[in-house]
């Protein structure tokens, strides 16, 4: 076989691969797999009998907690470093335990907050009246006992150093 006849041989094949349709194509495809997917009946899965020990839940309704023997008893991992300050006795570490606050309790401590946020306020405020006072009120009233007074509840509530 020549150089020229391969080639020409060649050629018709190709020619001839041309002429014809591919018989798959993906849009072929898709639609082929369409079709069997409407075709195709839905069976409905029977359900499973289940022991009696297993509960059936309604829909809608979330399931209890389960709860684990033992599950307080489970020790937290520790890491390394932890391990070996624990072994020269540089520290001691105790598991945390969750306390849960009261919401009146929770409330009570806002309030606190709040209110030692507005006596700071009202501090700033008294503070700044004082040193507006002329030079003999403001002797007179640090001679006072009332200016020992403020000065102690400032002291005491860390408003002052």
């Amino acid at each position: 076989m020549t150089r020229g006849e391969f080639e020409r041989e060649l050629e018709q094949y190709l020619a001839q691969r041309r002429r014809g349709t591919p018989r798959f194509t993906f849009a072929r495809l898709t639609r082929s797999f369409r079709n069997y997917l409407k075709s195709s009946p839905k069976k409905k899965m029977p359900e499973p009998e289940l022991p009696p020990e297993i509960q059936k839940y309604e829909e809608g309704t979330p399931p209890e907690p389960l709860e684990m023997p033992g599950e307080e008893d489970i020790p937290a991992q520790k890491g390394f470093f932890t391990k070996i300050l624990e072994s020269m006795g540089l520290i001691s570490v105790e598991p945390k335990k969750h306390e849960e606050i009261p919401a009146e309790q929770v409330q009570q401590m806002l309030v606190k907050d709040e209110l030692n946020q507005d006596m700071k306020e009202i501090a700033k405020i008294a503070l700044t009246a004082i040193k507006h006072m002329p030079p003999e009120q403001l002797a007179s009233f640090k001679a006072s006992t009332e200016f020992s007074r403020l000065k102690a509840l400032l002291k005491k509530y860390s408003l002052i150093k």
